[in-house]
């Protein structure tokens, strides 16, 4: 990543920005199908919803056995393609089906029966996300990240328009599962149209050695995955069943900012470093500079948007969602803290990977697990804001765990590593800061308090970025310089 000749920081830069407007196009879109169904739907129908997502979420994380991610790791052929593929069609039929006639013991067990239509309705998702996933991994394998921006535009479009016409129309919980559901099978239907003169379409056409390949590799990746989805969503989970859906559906939309603004940059972030990772794996200088690189950038953005969003917490709920969720506002504030204590942390799993280590990633997530789901029972007896609090935690601890074996395996030193982040704290303080000056004017209103609050931060940010970090203000304005000036892919 440092060797500019060569070109990968520009590949990365270039496919972190297209998958970046894949995600604000798509996420805007998101946003204001949230901000009104908040105002058509219930906090319990929310919550309805939130669930059978979660539920879905899990089967579809082992839809394809990781075999998606083992296309991106191994040497591209298309007998490897081919037996993905295979692997994936067998699979997720499988599932989907599974689900499907499994939804009322699922919605027993979870002791929320309006859940069983739902995860019936969202078992169609888990079908089209396994088939997905082989044309999806092919794009990102050969970094067409631009090609590739199109699909999440599309089914956010998808999603958004069907949910909202369904929820006008008055079908309640039901009008956000079918749209979800439609907009994964755009998005699957999209990314084959974008790879059909390379599709592996013929799946009869497999090897032993392939498909052992496959599932070598992508195996202890898809129960990685696992294992880090039910980390994300095990707080869900437990409120659901503790404290029922209607806590649940304030605690979801609470999550709702600090996903879309910070946890889902990581994941887009992921999709471009780990085939970039891969490609370096051989030359540990590189890789290391590229990994501190990330580190950098990925704690900046992660820890002053946390910290940001916390300060707007009490403006932002009220006025985005409305007075009616009001009991979402201080769950907000941790839970952007505890997404900013993720970022510290973030790219550690994509480089266990790209390494051909994936195991440390389960051995953490197994010990992440053990750990959190006594603590967030313990907490949910005090409701959703301790539940918060509890994540923000343990994310805190996780992420300094995960960065310290990180190093430690691909050899940097720990004043190396502390330097990466010093900037991103030096920055969230400045935003408190500025958060905190502002507040502290003559209130002139929720819009124009929220607009100058952003708008100091970011300028106090630019202050120390430009007066304490010269270098790495530096380093970001050249690759913006050089993405303006690159020629398009």
């Amino acid at each position: 990543m440092t060797n500019v000749a060569g070109g990968l920081a520009r590949v990365g830069f270039r496919g972190a920005v297209w998958q970046g407007l894949a995600l604000v196009g798509g996420k805007a879109i998101v946003l204001i199908t949230t901000i009104v169904l908040a105002r058509l739907l219930s906090p319990e129908q929310y919550g309805l919803v939130a669930a059978a997502l979660v539920l879905m979420a899990y089967v579809e994380t082992v839809a394809d056995a990781g075999v998606a991610q083992a296309l991106v790791y191994l040497p591209p052929s298309g007998v490897a393609a081919r037996s993905a593929l295979l692997v994936s069609v067998v699979l997720g039929t499988s599932l989907a089906l599974l689900t499907f006639f499994s939804a009322p013991w699922i919605a027993g067990l979870f002791q929320l029966p309006d859940v069983g239509p739902l995860v019936q309705v969202l078992s169609i998702a888990v079908l089209a996300t396994s088939l997905g996933a082989v044309p999806e991994a092919l794009l990102r394998r050969d970094l067409l990240f631009r090609r590739l921006a199109v699909a999440p535009i599309i089914r956010a479009l998808v999603t958004g328009v069907l949910s909202l016409v369904l929820a006008f129309a008055g079908y309640g919980a039901f009008s956000l599962a079918a749209g979800t559901a439609a907009g994964t099978v755009a998005y699957a239907a999209t990314c084959w149209w974008l790879v059909r003169k390379g599709a592996p379409w013929q799946i009869w056409r497999v090897a032993k050695n392939a498909l052992r390949a496959n599932l070598k590799f992508g195996v202890p990746v898809a129960g990685s995955n696992l294992l880090a989805r039910l980390i994300f969503d095990i707080d869900y989970v437990i409120i659901g069943v503790i404290l029922g859906a209607q806590a649940l559906g304030y605690y979801t939309l609470a999550f709702r900012l600090p996903e879309a603004l910070i946890i889902n940059v990581f994941f887009v972030l992921s999709t471009v470093l780990f085939p970039l990772y891969t490609q370096v794996q051989h030359q540990p200088e590189r890789l290391r500079d590229g990994y501190l690189k990330g580190v950098r950038v990925q704690s900046l953005y992660g820890m002053t948007a946390g910290v940001g969003l916390a300060v707007l917490a009490p403006i932002l709920v009220p006025l985005v969602f409305g007075g009616q969720w009001s009991e979402s506002v201080i769950p907000l504030v941790f839970l952007a803290l505890y997404a900013a204590a993720r970022s510290l942390g973030a790219g550690a799993n994509d480089v266990y990977k790209a390494i051909g280590r994936p195991g440390i990633s389960i051995t953490f997530s197994l010990i992440r697990l053990a750990v959190l789901v006594p603590v967030l029972l313990v907490a949910a007896q005090w409701g959703i804001i301790a539940v918060a609090c509890a994540q923000m935690a343990t994310a805190l601890l996780f992420a300094i765990g995960m960065q310290t074996v990180a190093a430690k395996v691909i050899h940097i030193g720990p004043k190396a590593m502390l330097r990466a982040v010093l900037p991103a704290f030096a920055c969230s303080i400045a935003v408190a800061a500025a958060g905190t000056i502002m507040f502290l004017q003559p209130y002139l209103g929720a819009p124009l308090t929220a607009a100058l609050v952003f708008v100091t931060a970011i300028a106090a940010v630019y202050g120390v970025l430009r007066f304490g970090f010269p270098t790495l203000h530096n380093e970001l304005l050249h690759l913006v310089r050089r993405r303006q000036d690159a020629p398009a892919e």
